[in-house]
């Protein structure tokens, strides 16, 4: 089977992400031949997850249409001749296909004379399954039960979440990654914010609970922020690098590895994220045992509540949350299970083949 993912953008975030642990999944445990055609290329800064999927497929399954602003028409718009030349079985689009795409793409991209099926999987909290659409997908693959949900149509559906991956747990020691990052081992506390800057993520309410515990305890506790700061977000963050304390920590942009030593050394997850579909973070805090404190969001449901300390939005109720809970126990301990990539994998391949047989047969 082949099958190719049509993605808006591998710049940063939860979607790129997601896709690159798709790869890794069906890389590792498939027979499945993968394509990636990238719509536009939006950042030569931040390519972590980018350069990763580029590493893990040939070259010649990999397509760009170029970098924004100087993006190749002819590429975009000859989508429909490599899908026919590579003989594409399925079509993977990551987001809404209205989202990125032109009315006369989805048109042509669409038409049922075409051999290949085509797939879905929306990211945002937009997503509404009743709002007019140019043309219906053959099937919608979600990562949260939420959306699945609020589906009433006959259009067959698949929720696949984000694994509980071992691979984000690291193996050296807790003692050795705060050296290397240069920090003295005085008992310190190691709070962690992951997540690109944007108003959704909030980022700005963690740094007002680190100044906080700056101003009461100094250098007991030490916020750390990993993430990227894109510069169509610059309007957000830049202000909020004015004048910040001793104790929080601005790390940038990092790849999985690195992301996975932040885990290790830190005592609590700090998720402050308010516009949210799942959060892969809190995912990847739970496979590490993290203490965890986010946002209790509508559409996370029963999911999510034996693993969060829930945040209130009053800063001080929150101050003493954190105070609170990072001084005591987490509250699971997860066992971890090897072969949960290769389940995340299964998934996907039944759900390619189960569409591409029902079709076929109709």
């Amino acid at each position: 089977m082949k099958v190719l993912f049509l993605v808006p953008h591998l710049s940063t975030g939860g979607m790129p992400q997601f896709l690159l642990k798709r790869i890794q999944a069906l890389k590792a445990y498939s027979d499945v031949e993968i394509f990636v055609y990238e719509w536009t290329q939006t950042s030569k800064n931040y390519t972590v997850q980018r350069e990763q999927i580029k590493n893990l497929i040939p070259q010649s399954n990999f397509v760009s249409c170029g970098m924004i602003g100087d993006v190749n028409i002819n590429t975009r718009n000859n989508i429909n001749n490599y899908l026919r030349d590579n003989k594409i079985d399925i079509v993977h689009i990551e987001d809404e296909a209205e989202a990125f795409l032109s009315d006369d793409i989805i048109k042509e991209l669409y038409n049922p004379k075409h051999p290949w099926k085509i797939i879905e999987t929306p990211h945002s909290l937009n997503f509404d399954p009743d709002r007019p659409r140019i043309c219906e997908p053959n099937g919608y693959c979600f990562t949260i039960t939420h959306h699945k949900n609020i589906v009433d149509k006959s259009i067959k559906t698949k929720v696949i979440k984000y694994p509980l991956d071992p691979s984000i747990i690291c193996e050296e020691s807790r003692d050795d990654i705060l050296s290397d990052i240069g920090w003295r081992l005085n008992g310190e506390h190691h709070i962690l914010n992951v997540g690109l800057w944007t108003p959704g993520k909030n980022q700005e309410y963690a740094l007002e609970l680190a100044k906080k515990f700056w101003y009461k305890y100094g250098w007991t506790y030490i916020f750390h922020f990993v993430g990227n700061q894109a510069p169509n977000f610059k309007d957000y963050w830049e202000p909020l690098m004015n004048d910040l304390p001793p104790n929080i920590r601005i790390h940038g942009e990092k790849d999985e590895h690195e992301t996975s030593k932040f885990y290790k050394m830190s005592d609590l997850l700090l998720f402050t994220s308010t516009w949210e579909s799942w959060g892969i973070v809190i995912e990847e805090a739970k496979v590490n045992n993290l203490r965890i404190m986010a946002h209790d969001l509508d559409h996370y449901g029963d999911e999510r509540i034996p693993f969060i300390e829930p945040l209130s939005g009053d800063i001080d109720k929150d101050y003493e949350l954190l105070l609170n809970t990072i001084h005591s126990e987490p509250k699971y301990k997860l066992d971890i299970d090897d072969d949960n990539l290769k389940y995340f994998a299964r998934k996907h391949t039944e759900f390619y083949r189960e569409l591409a047989e029902d079709l076929d047969a109709a």
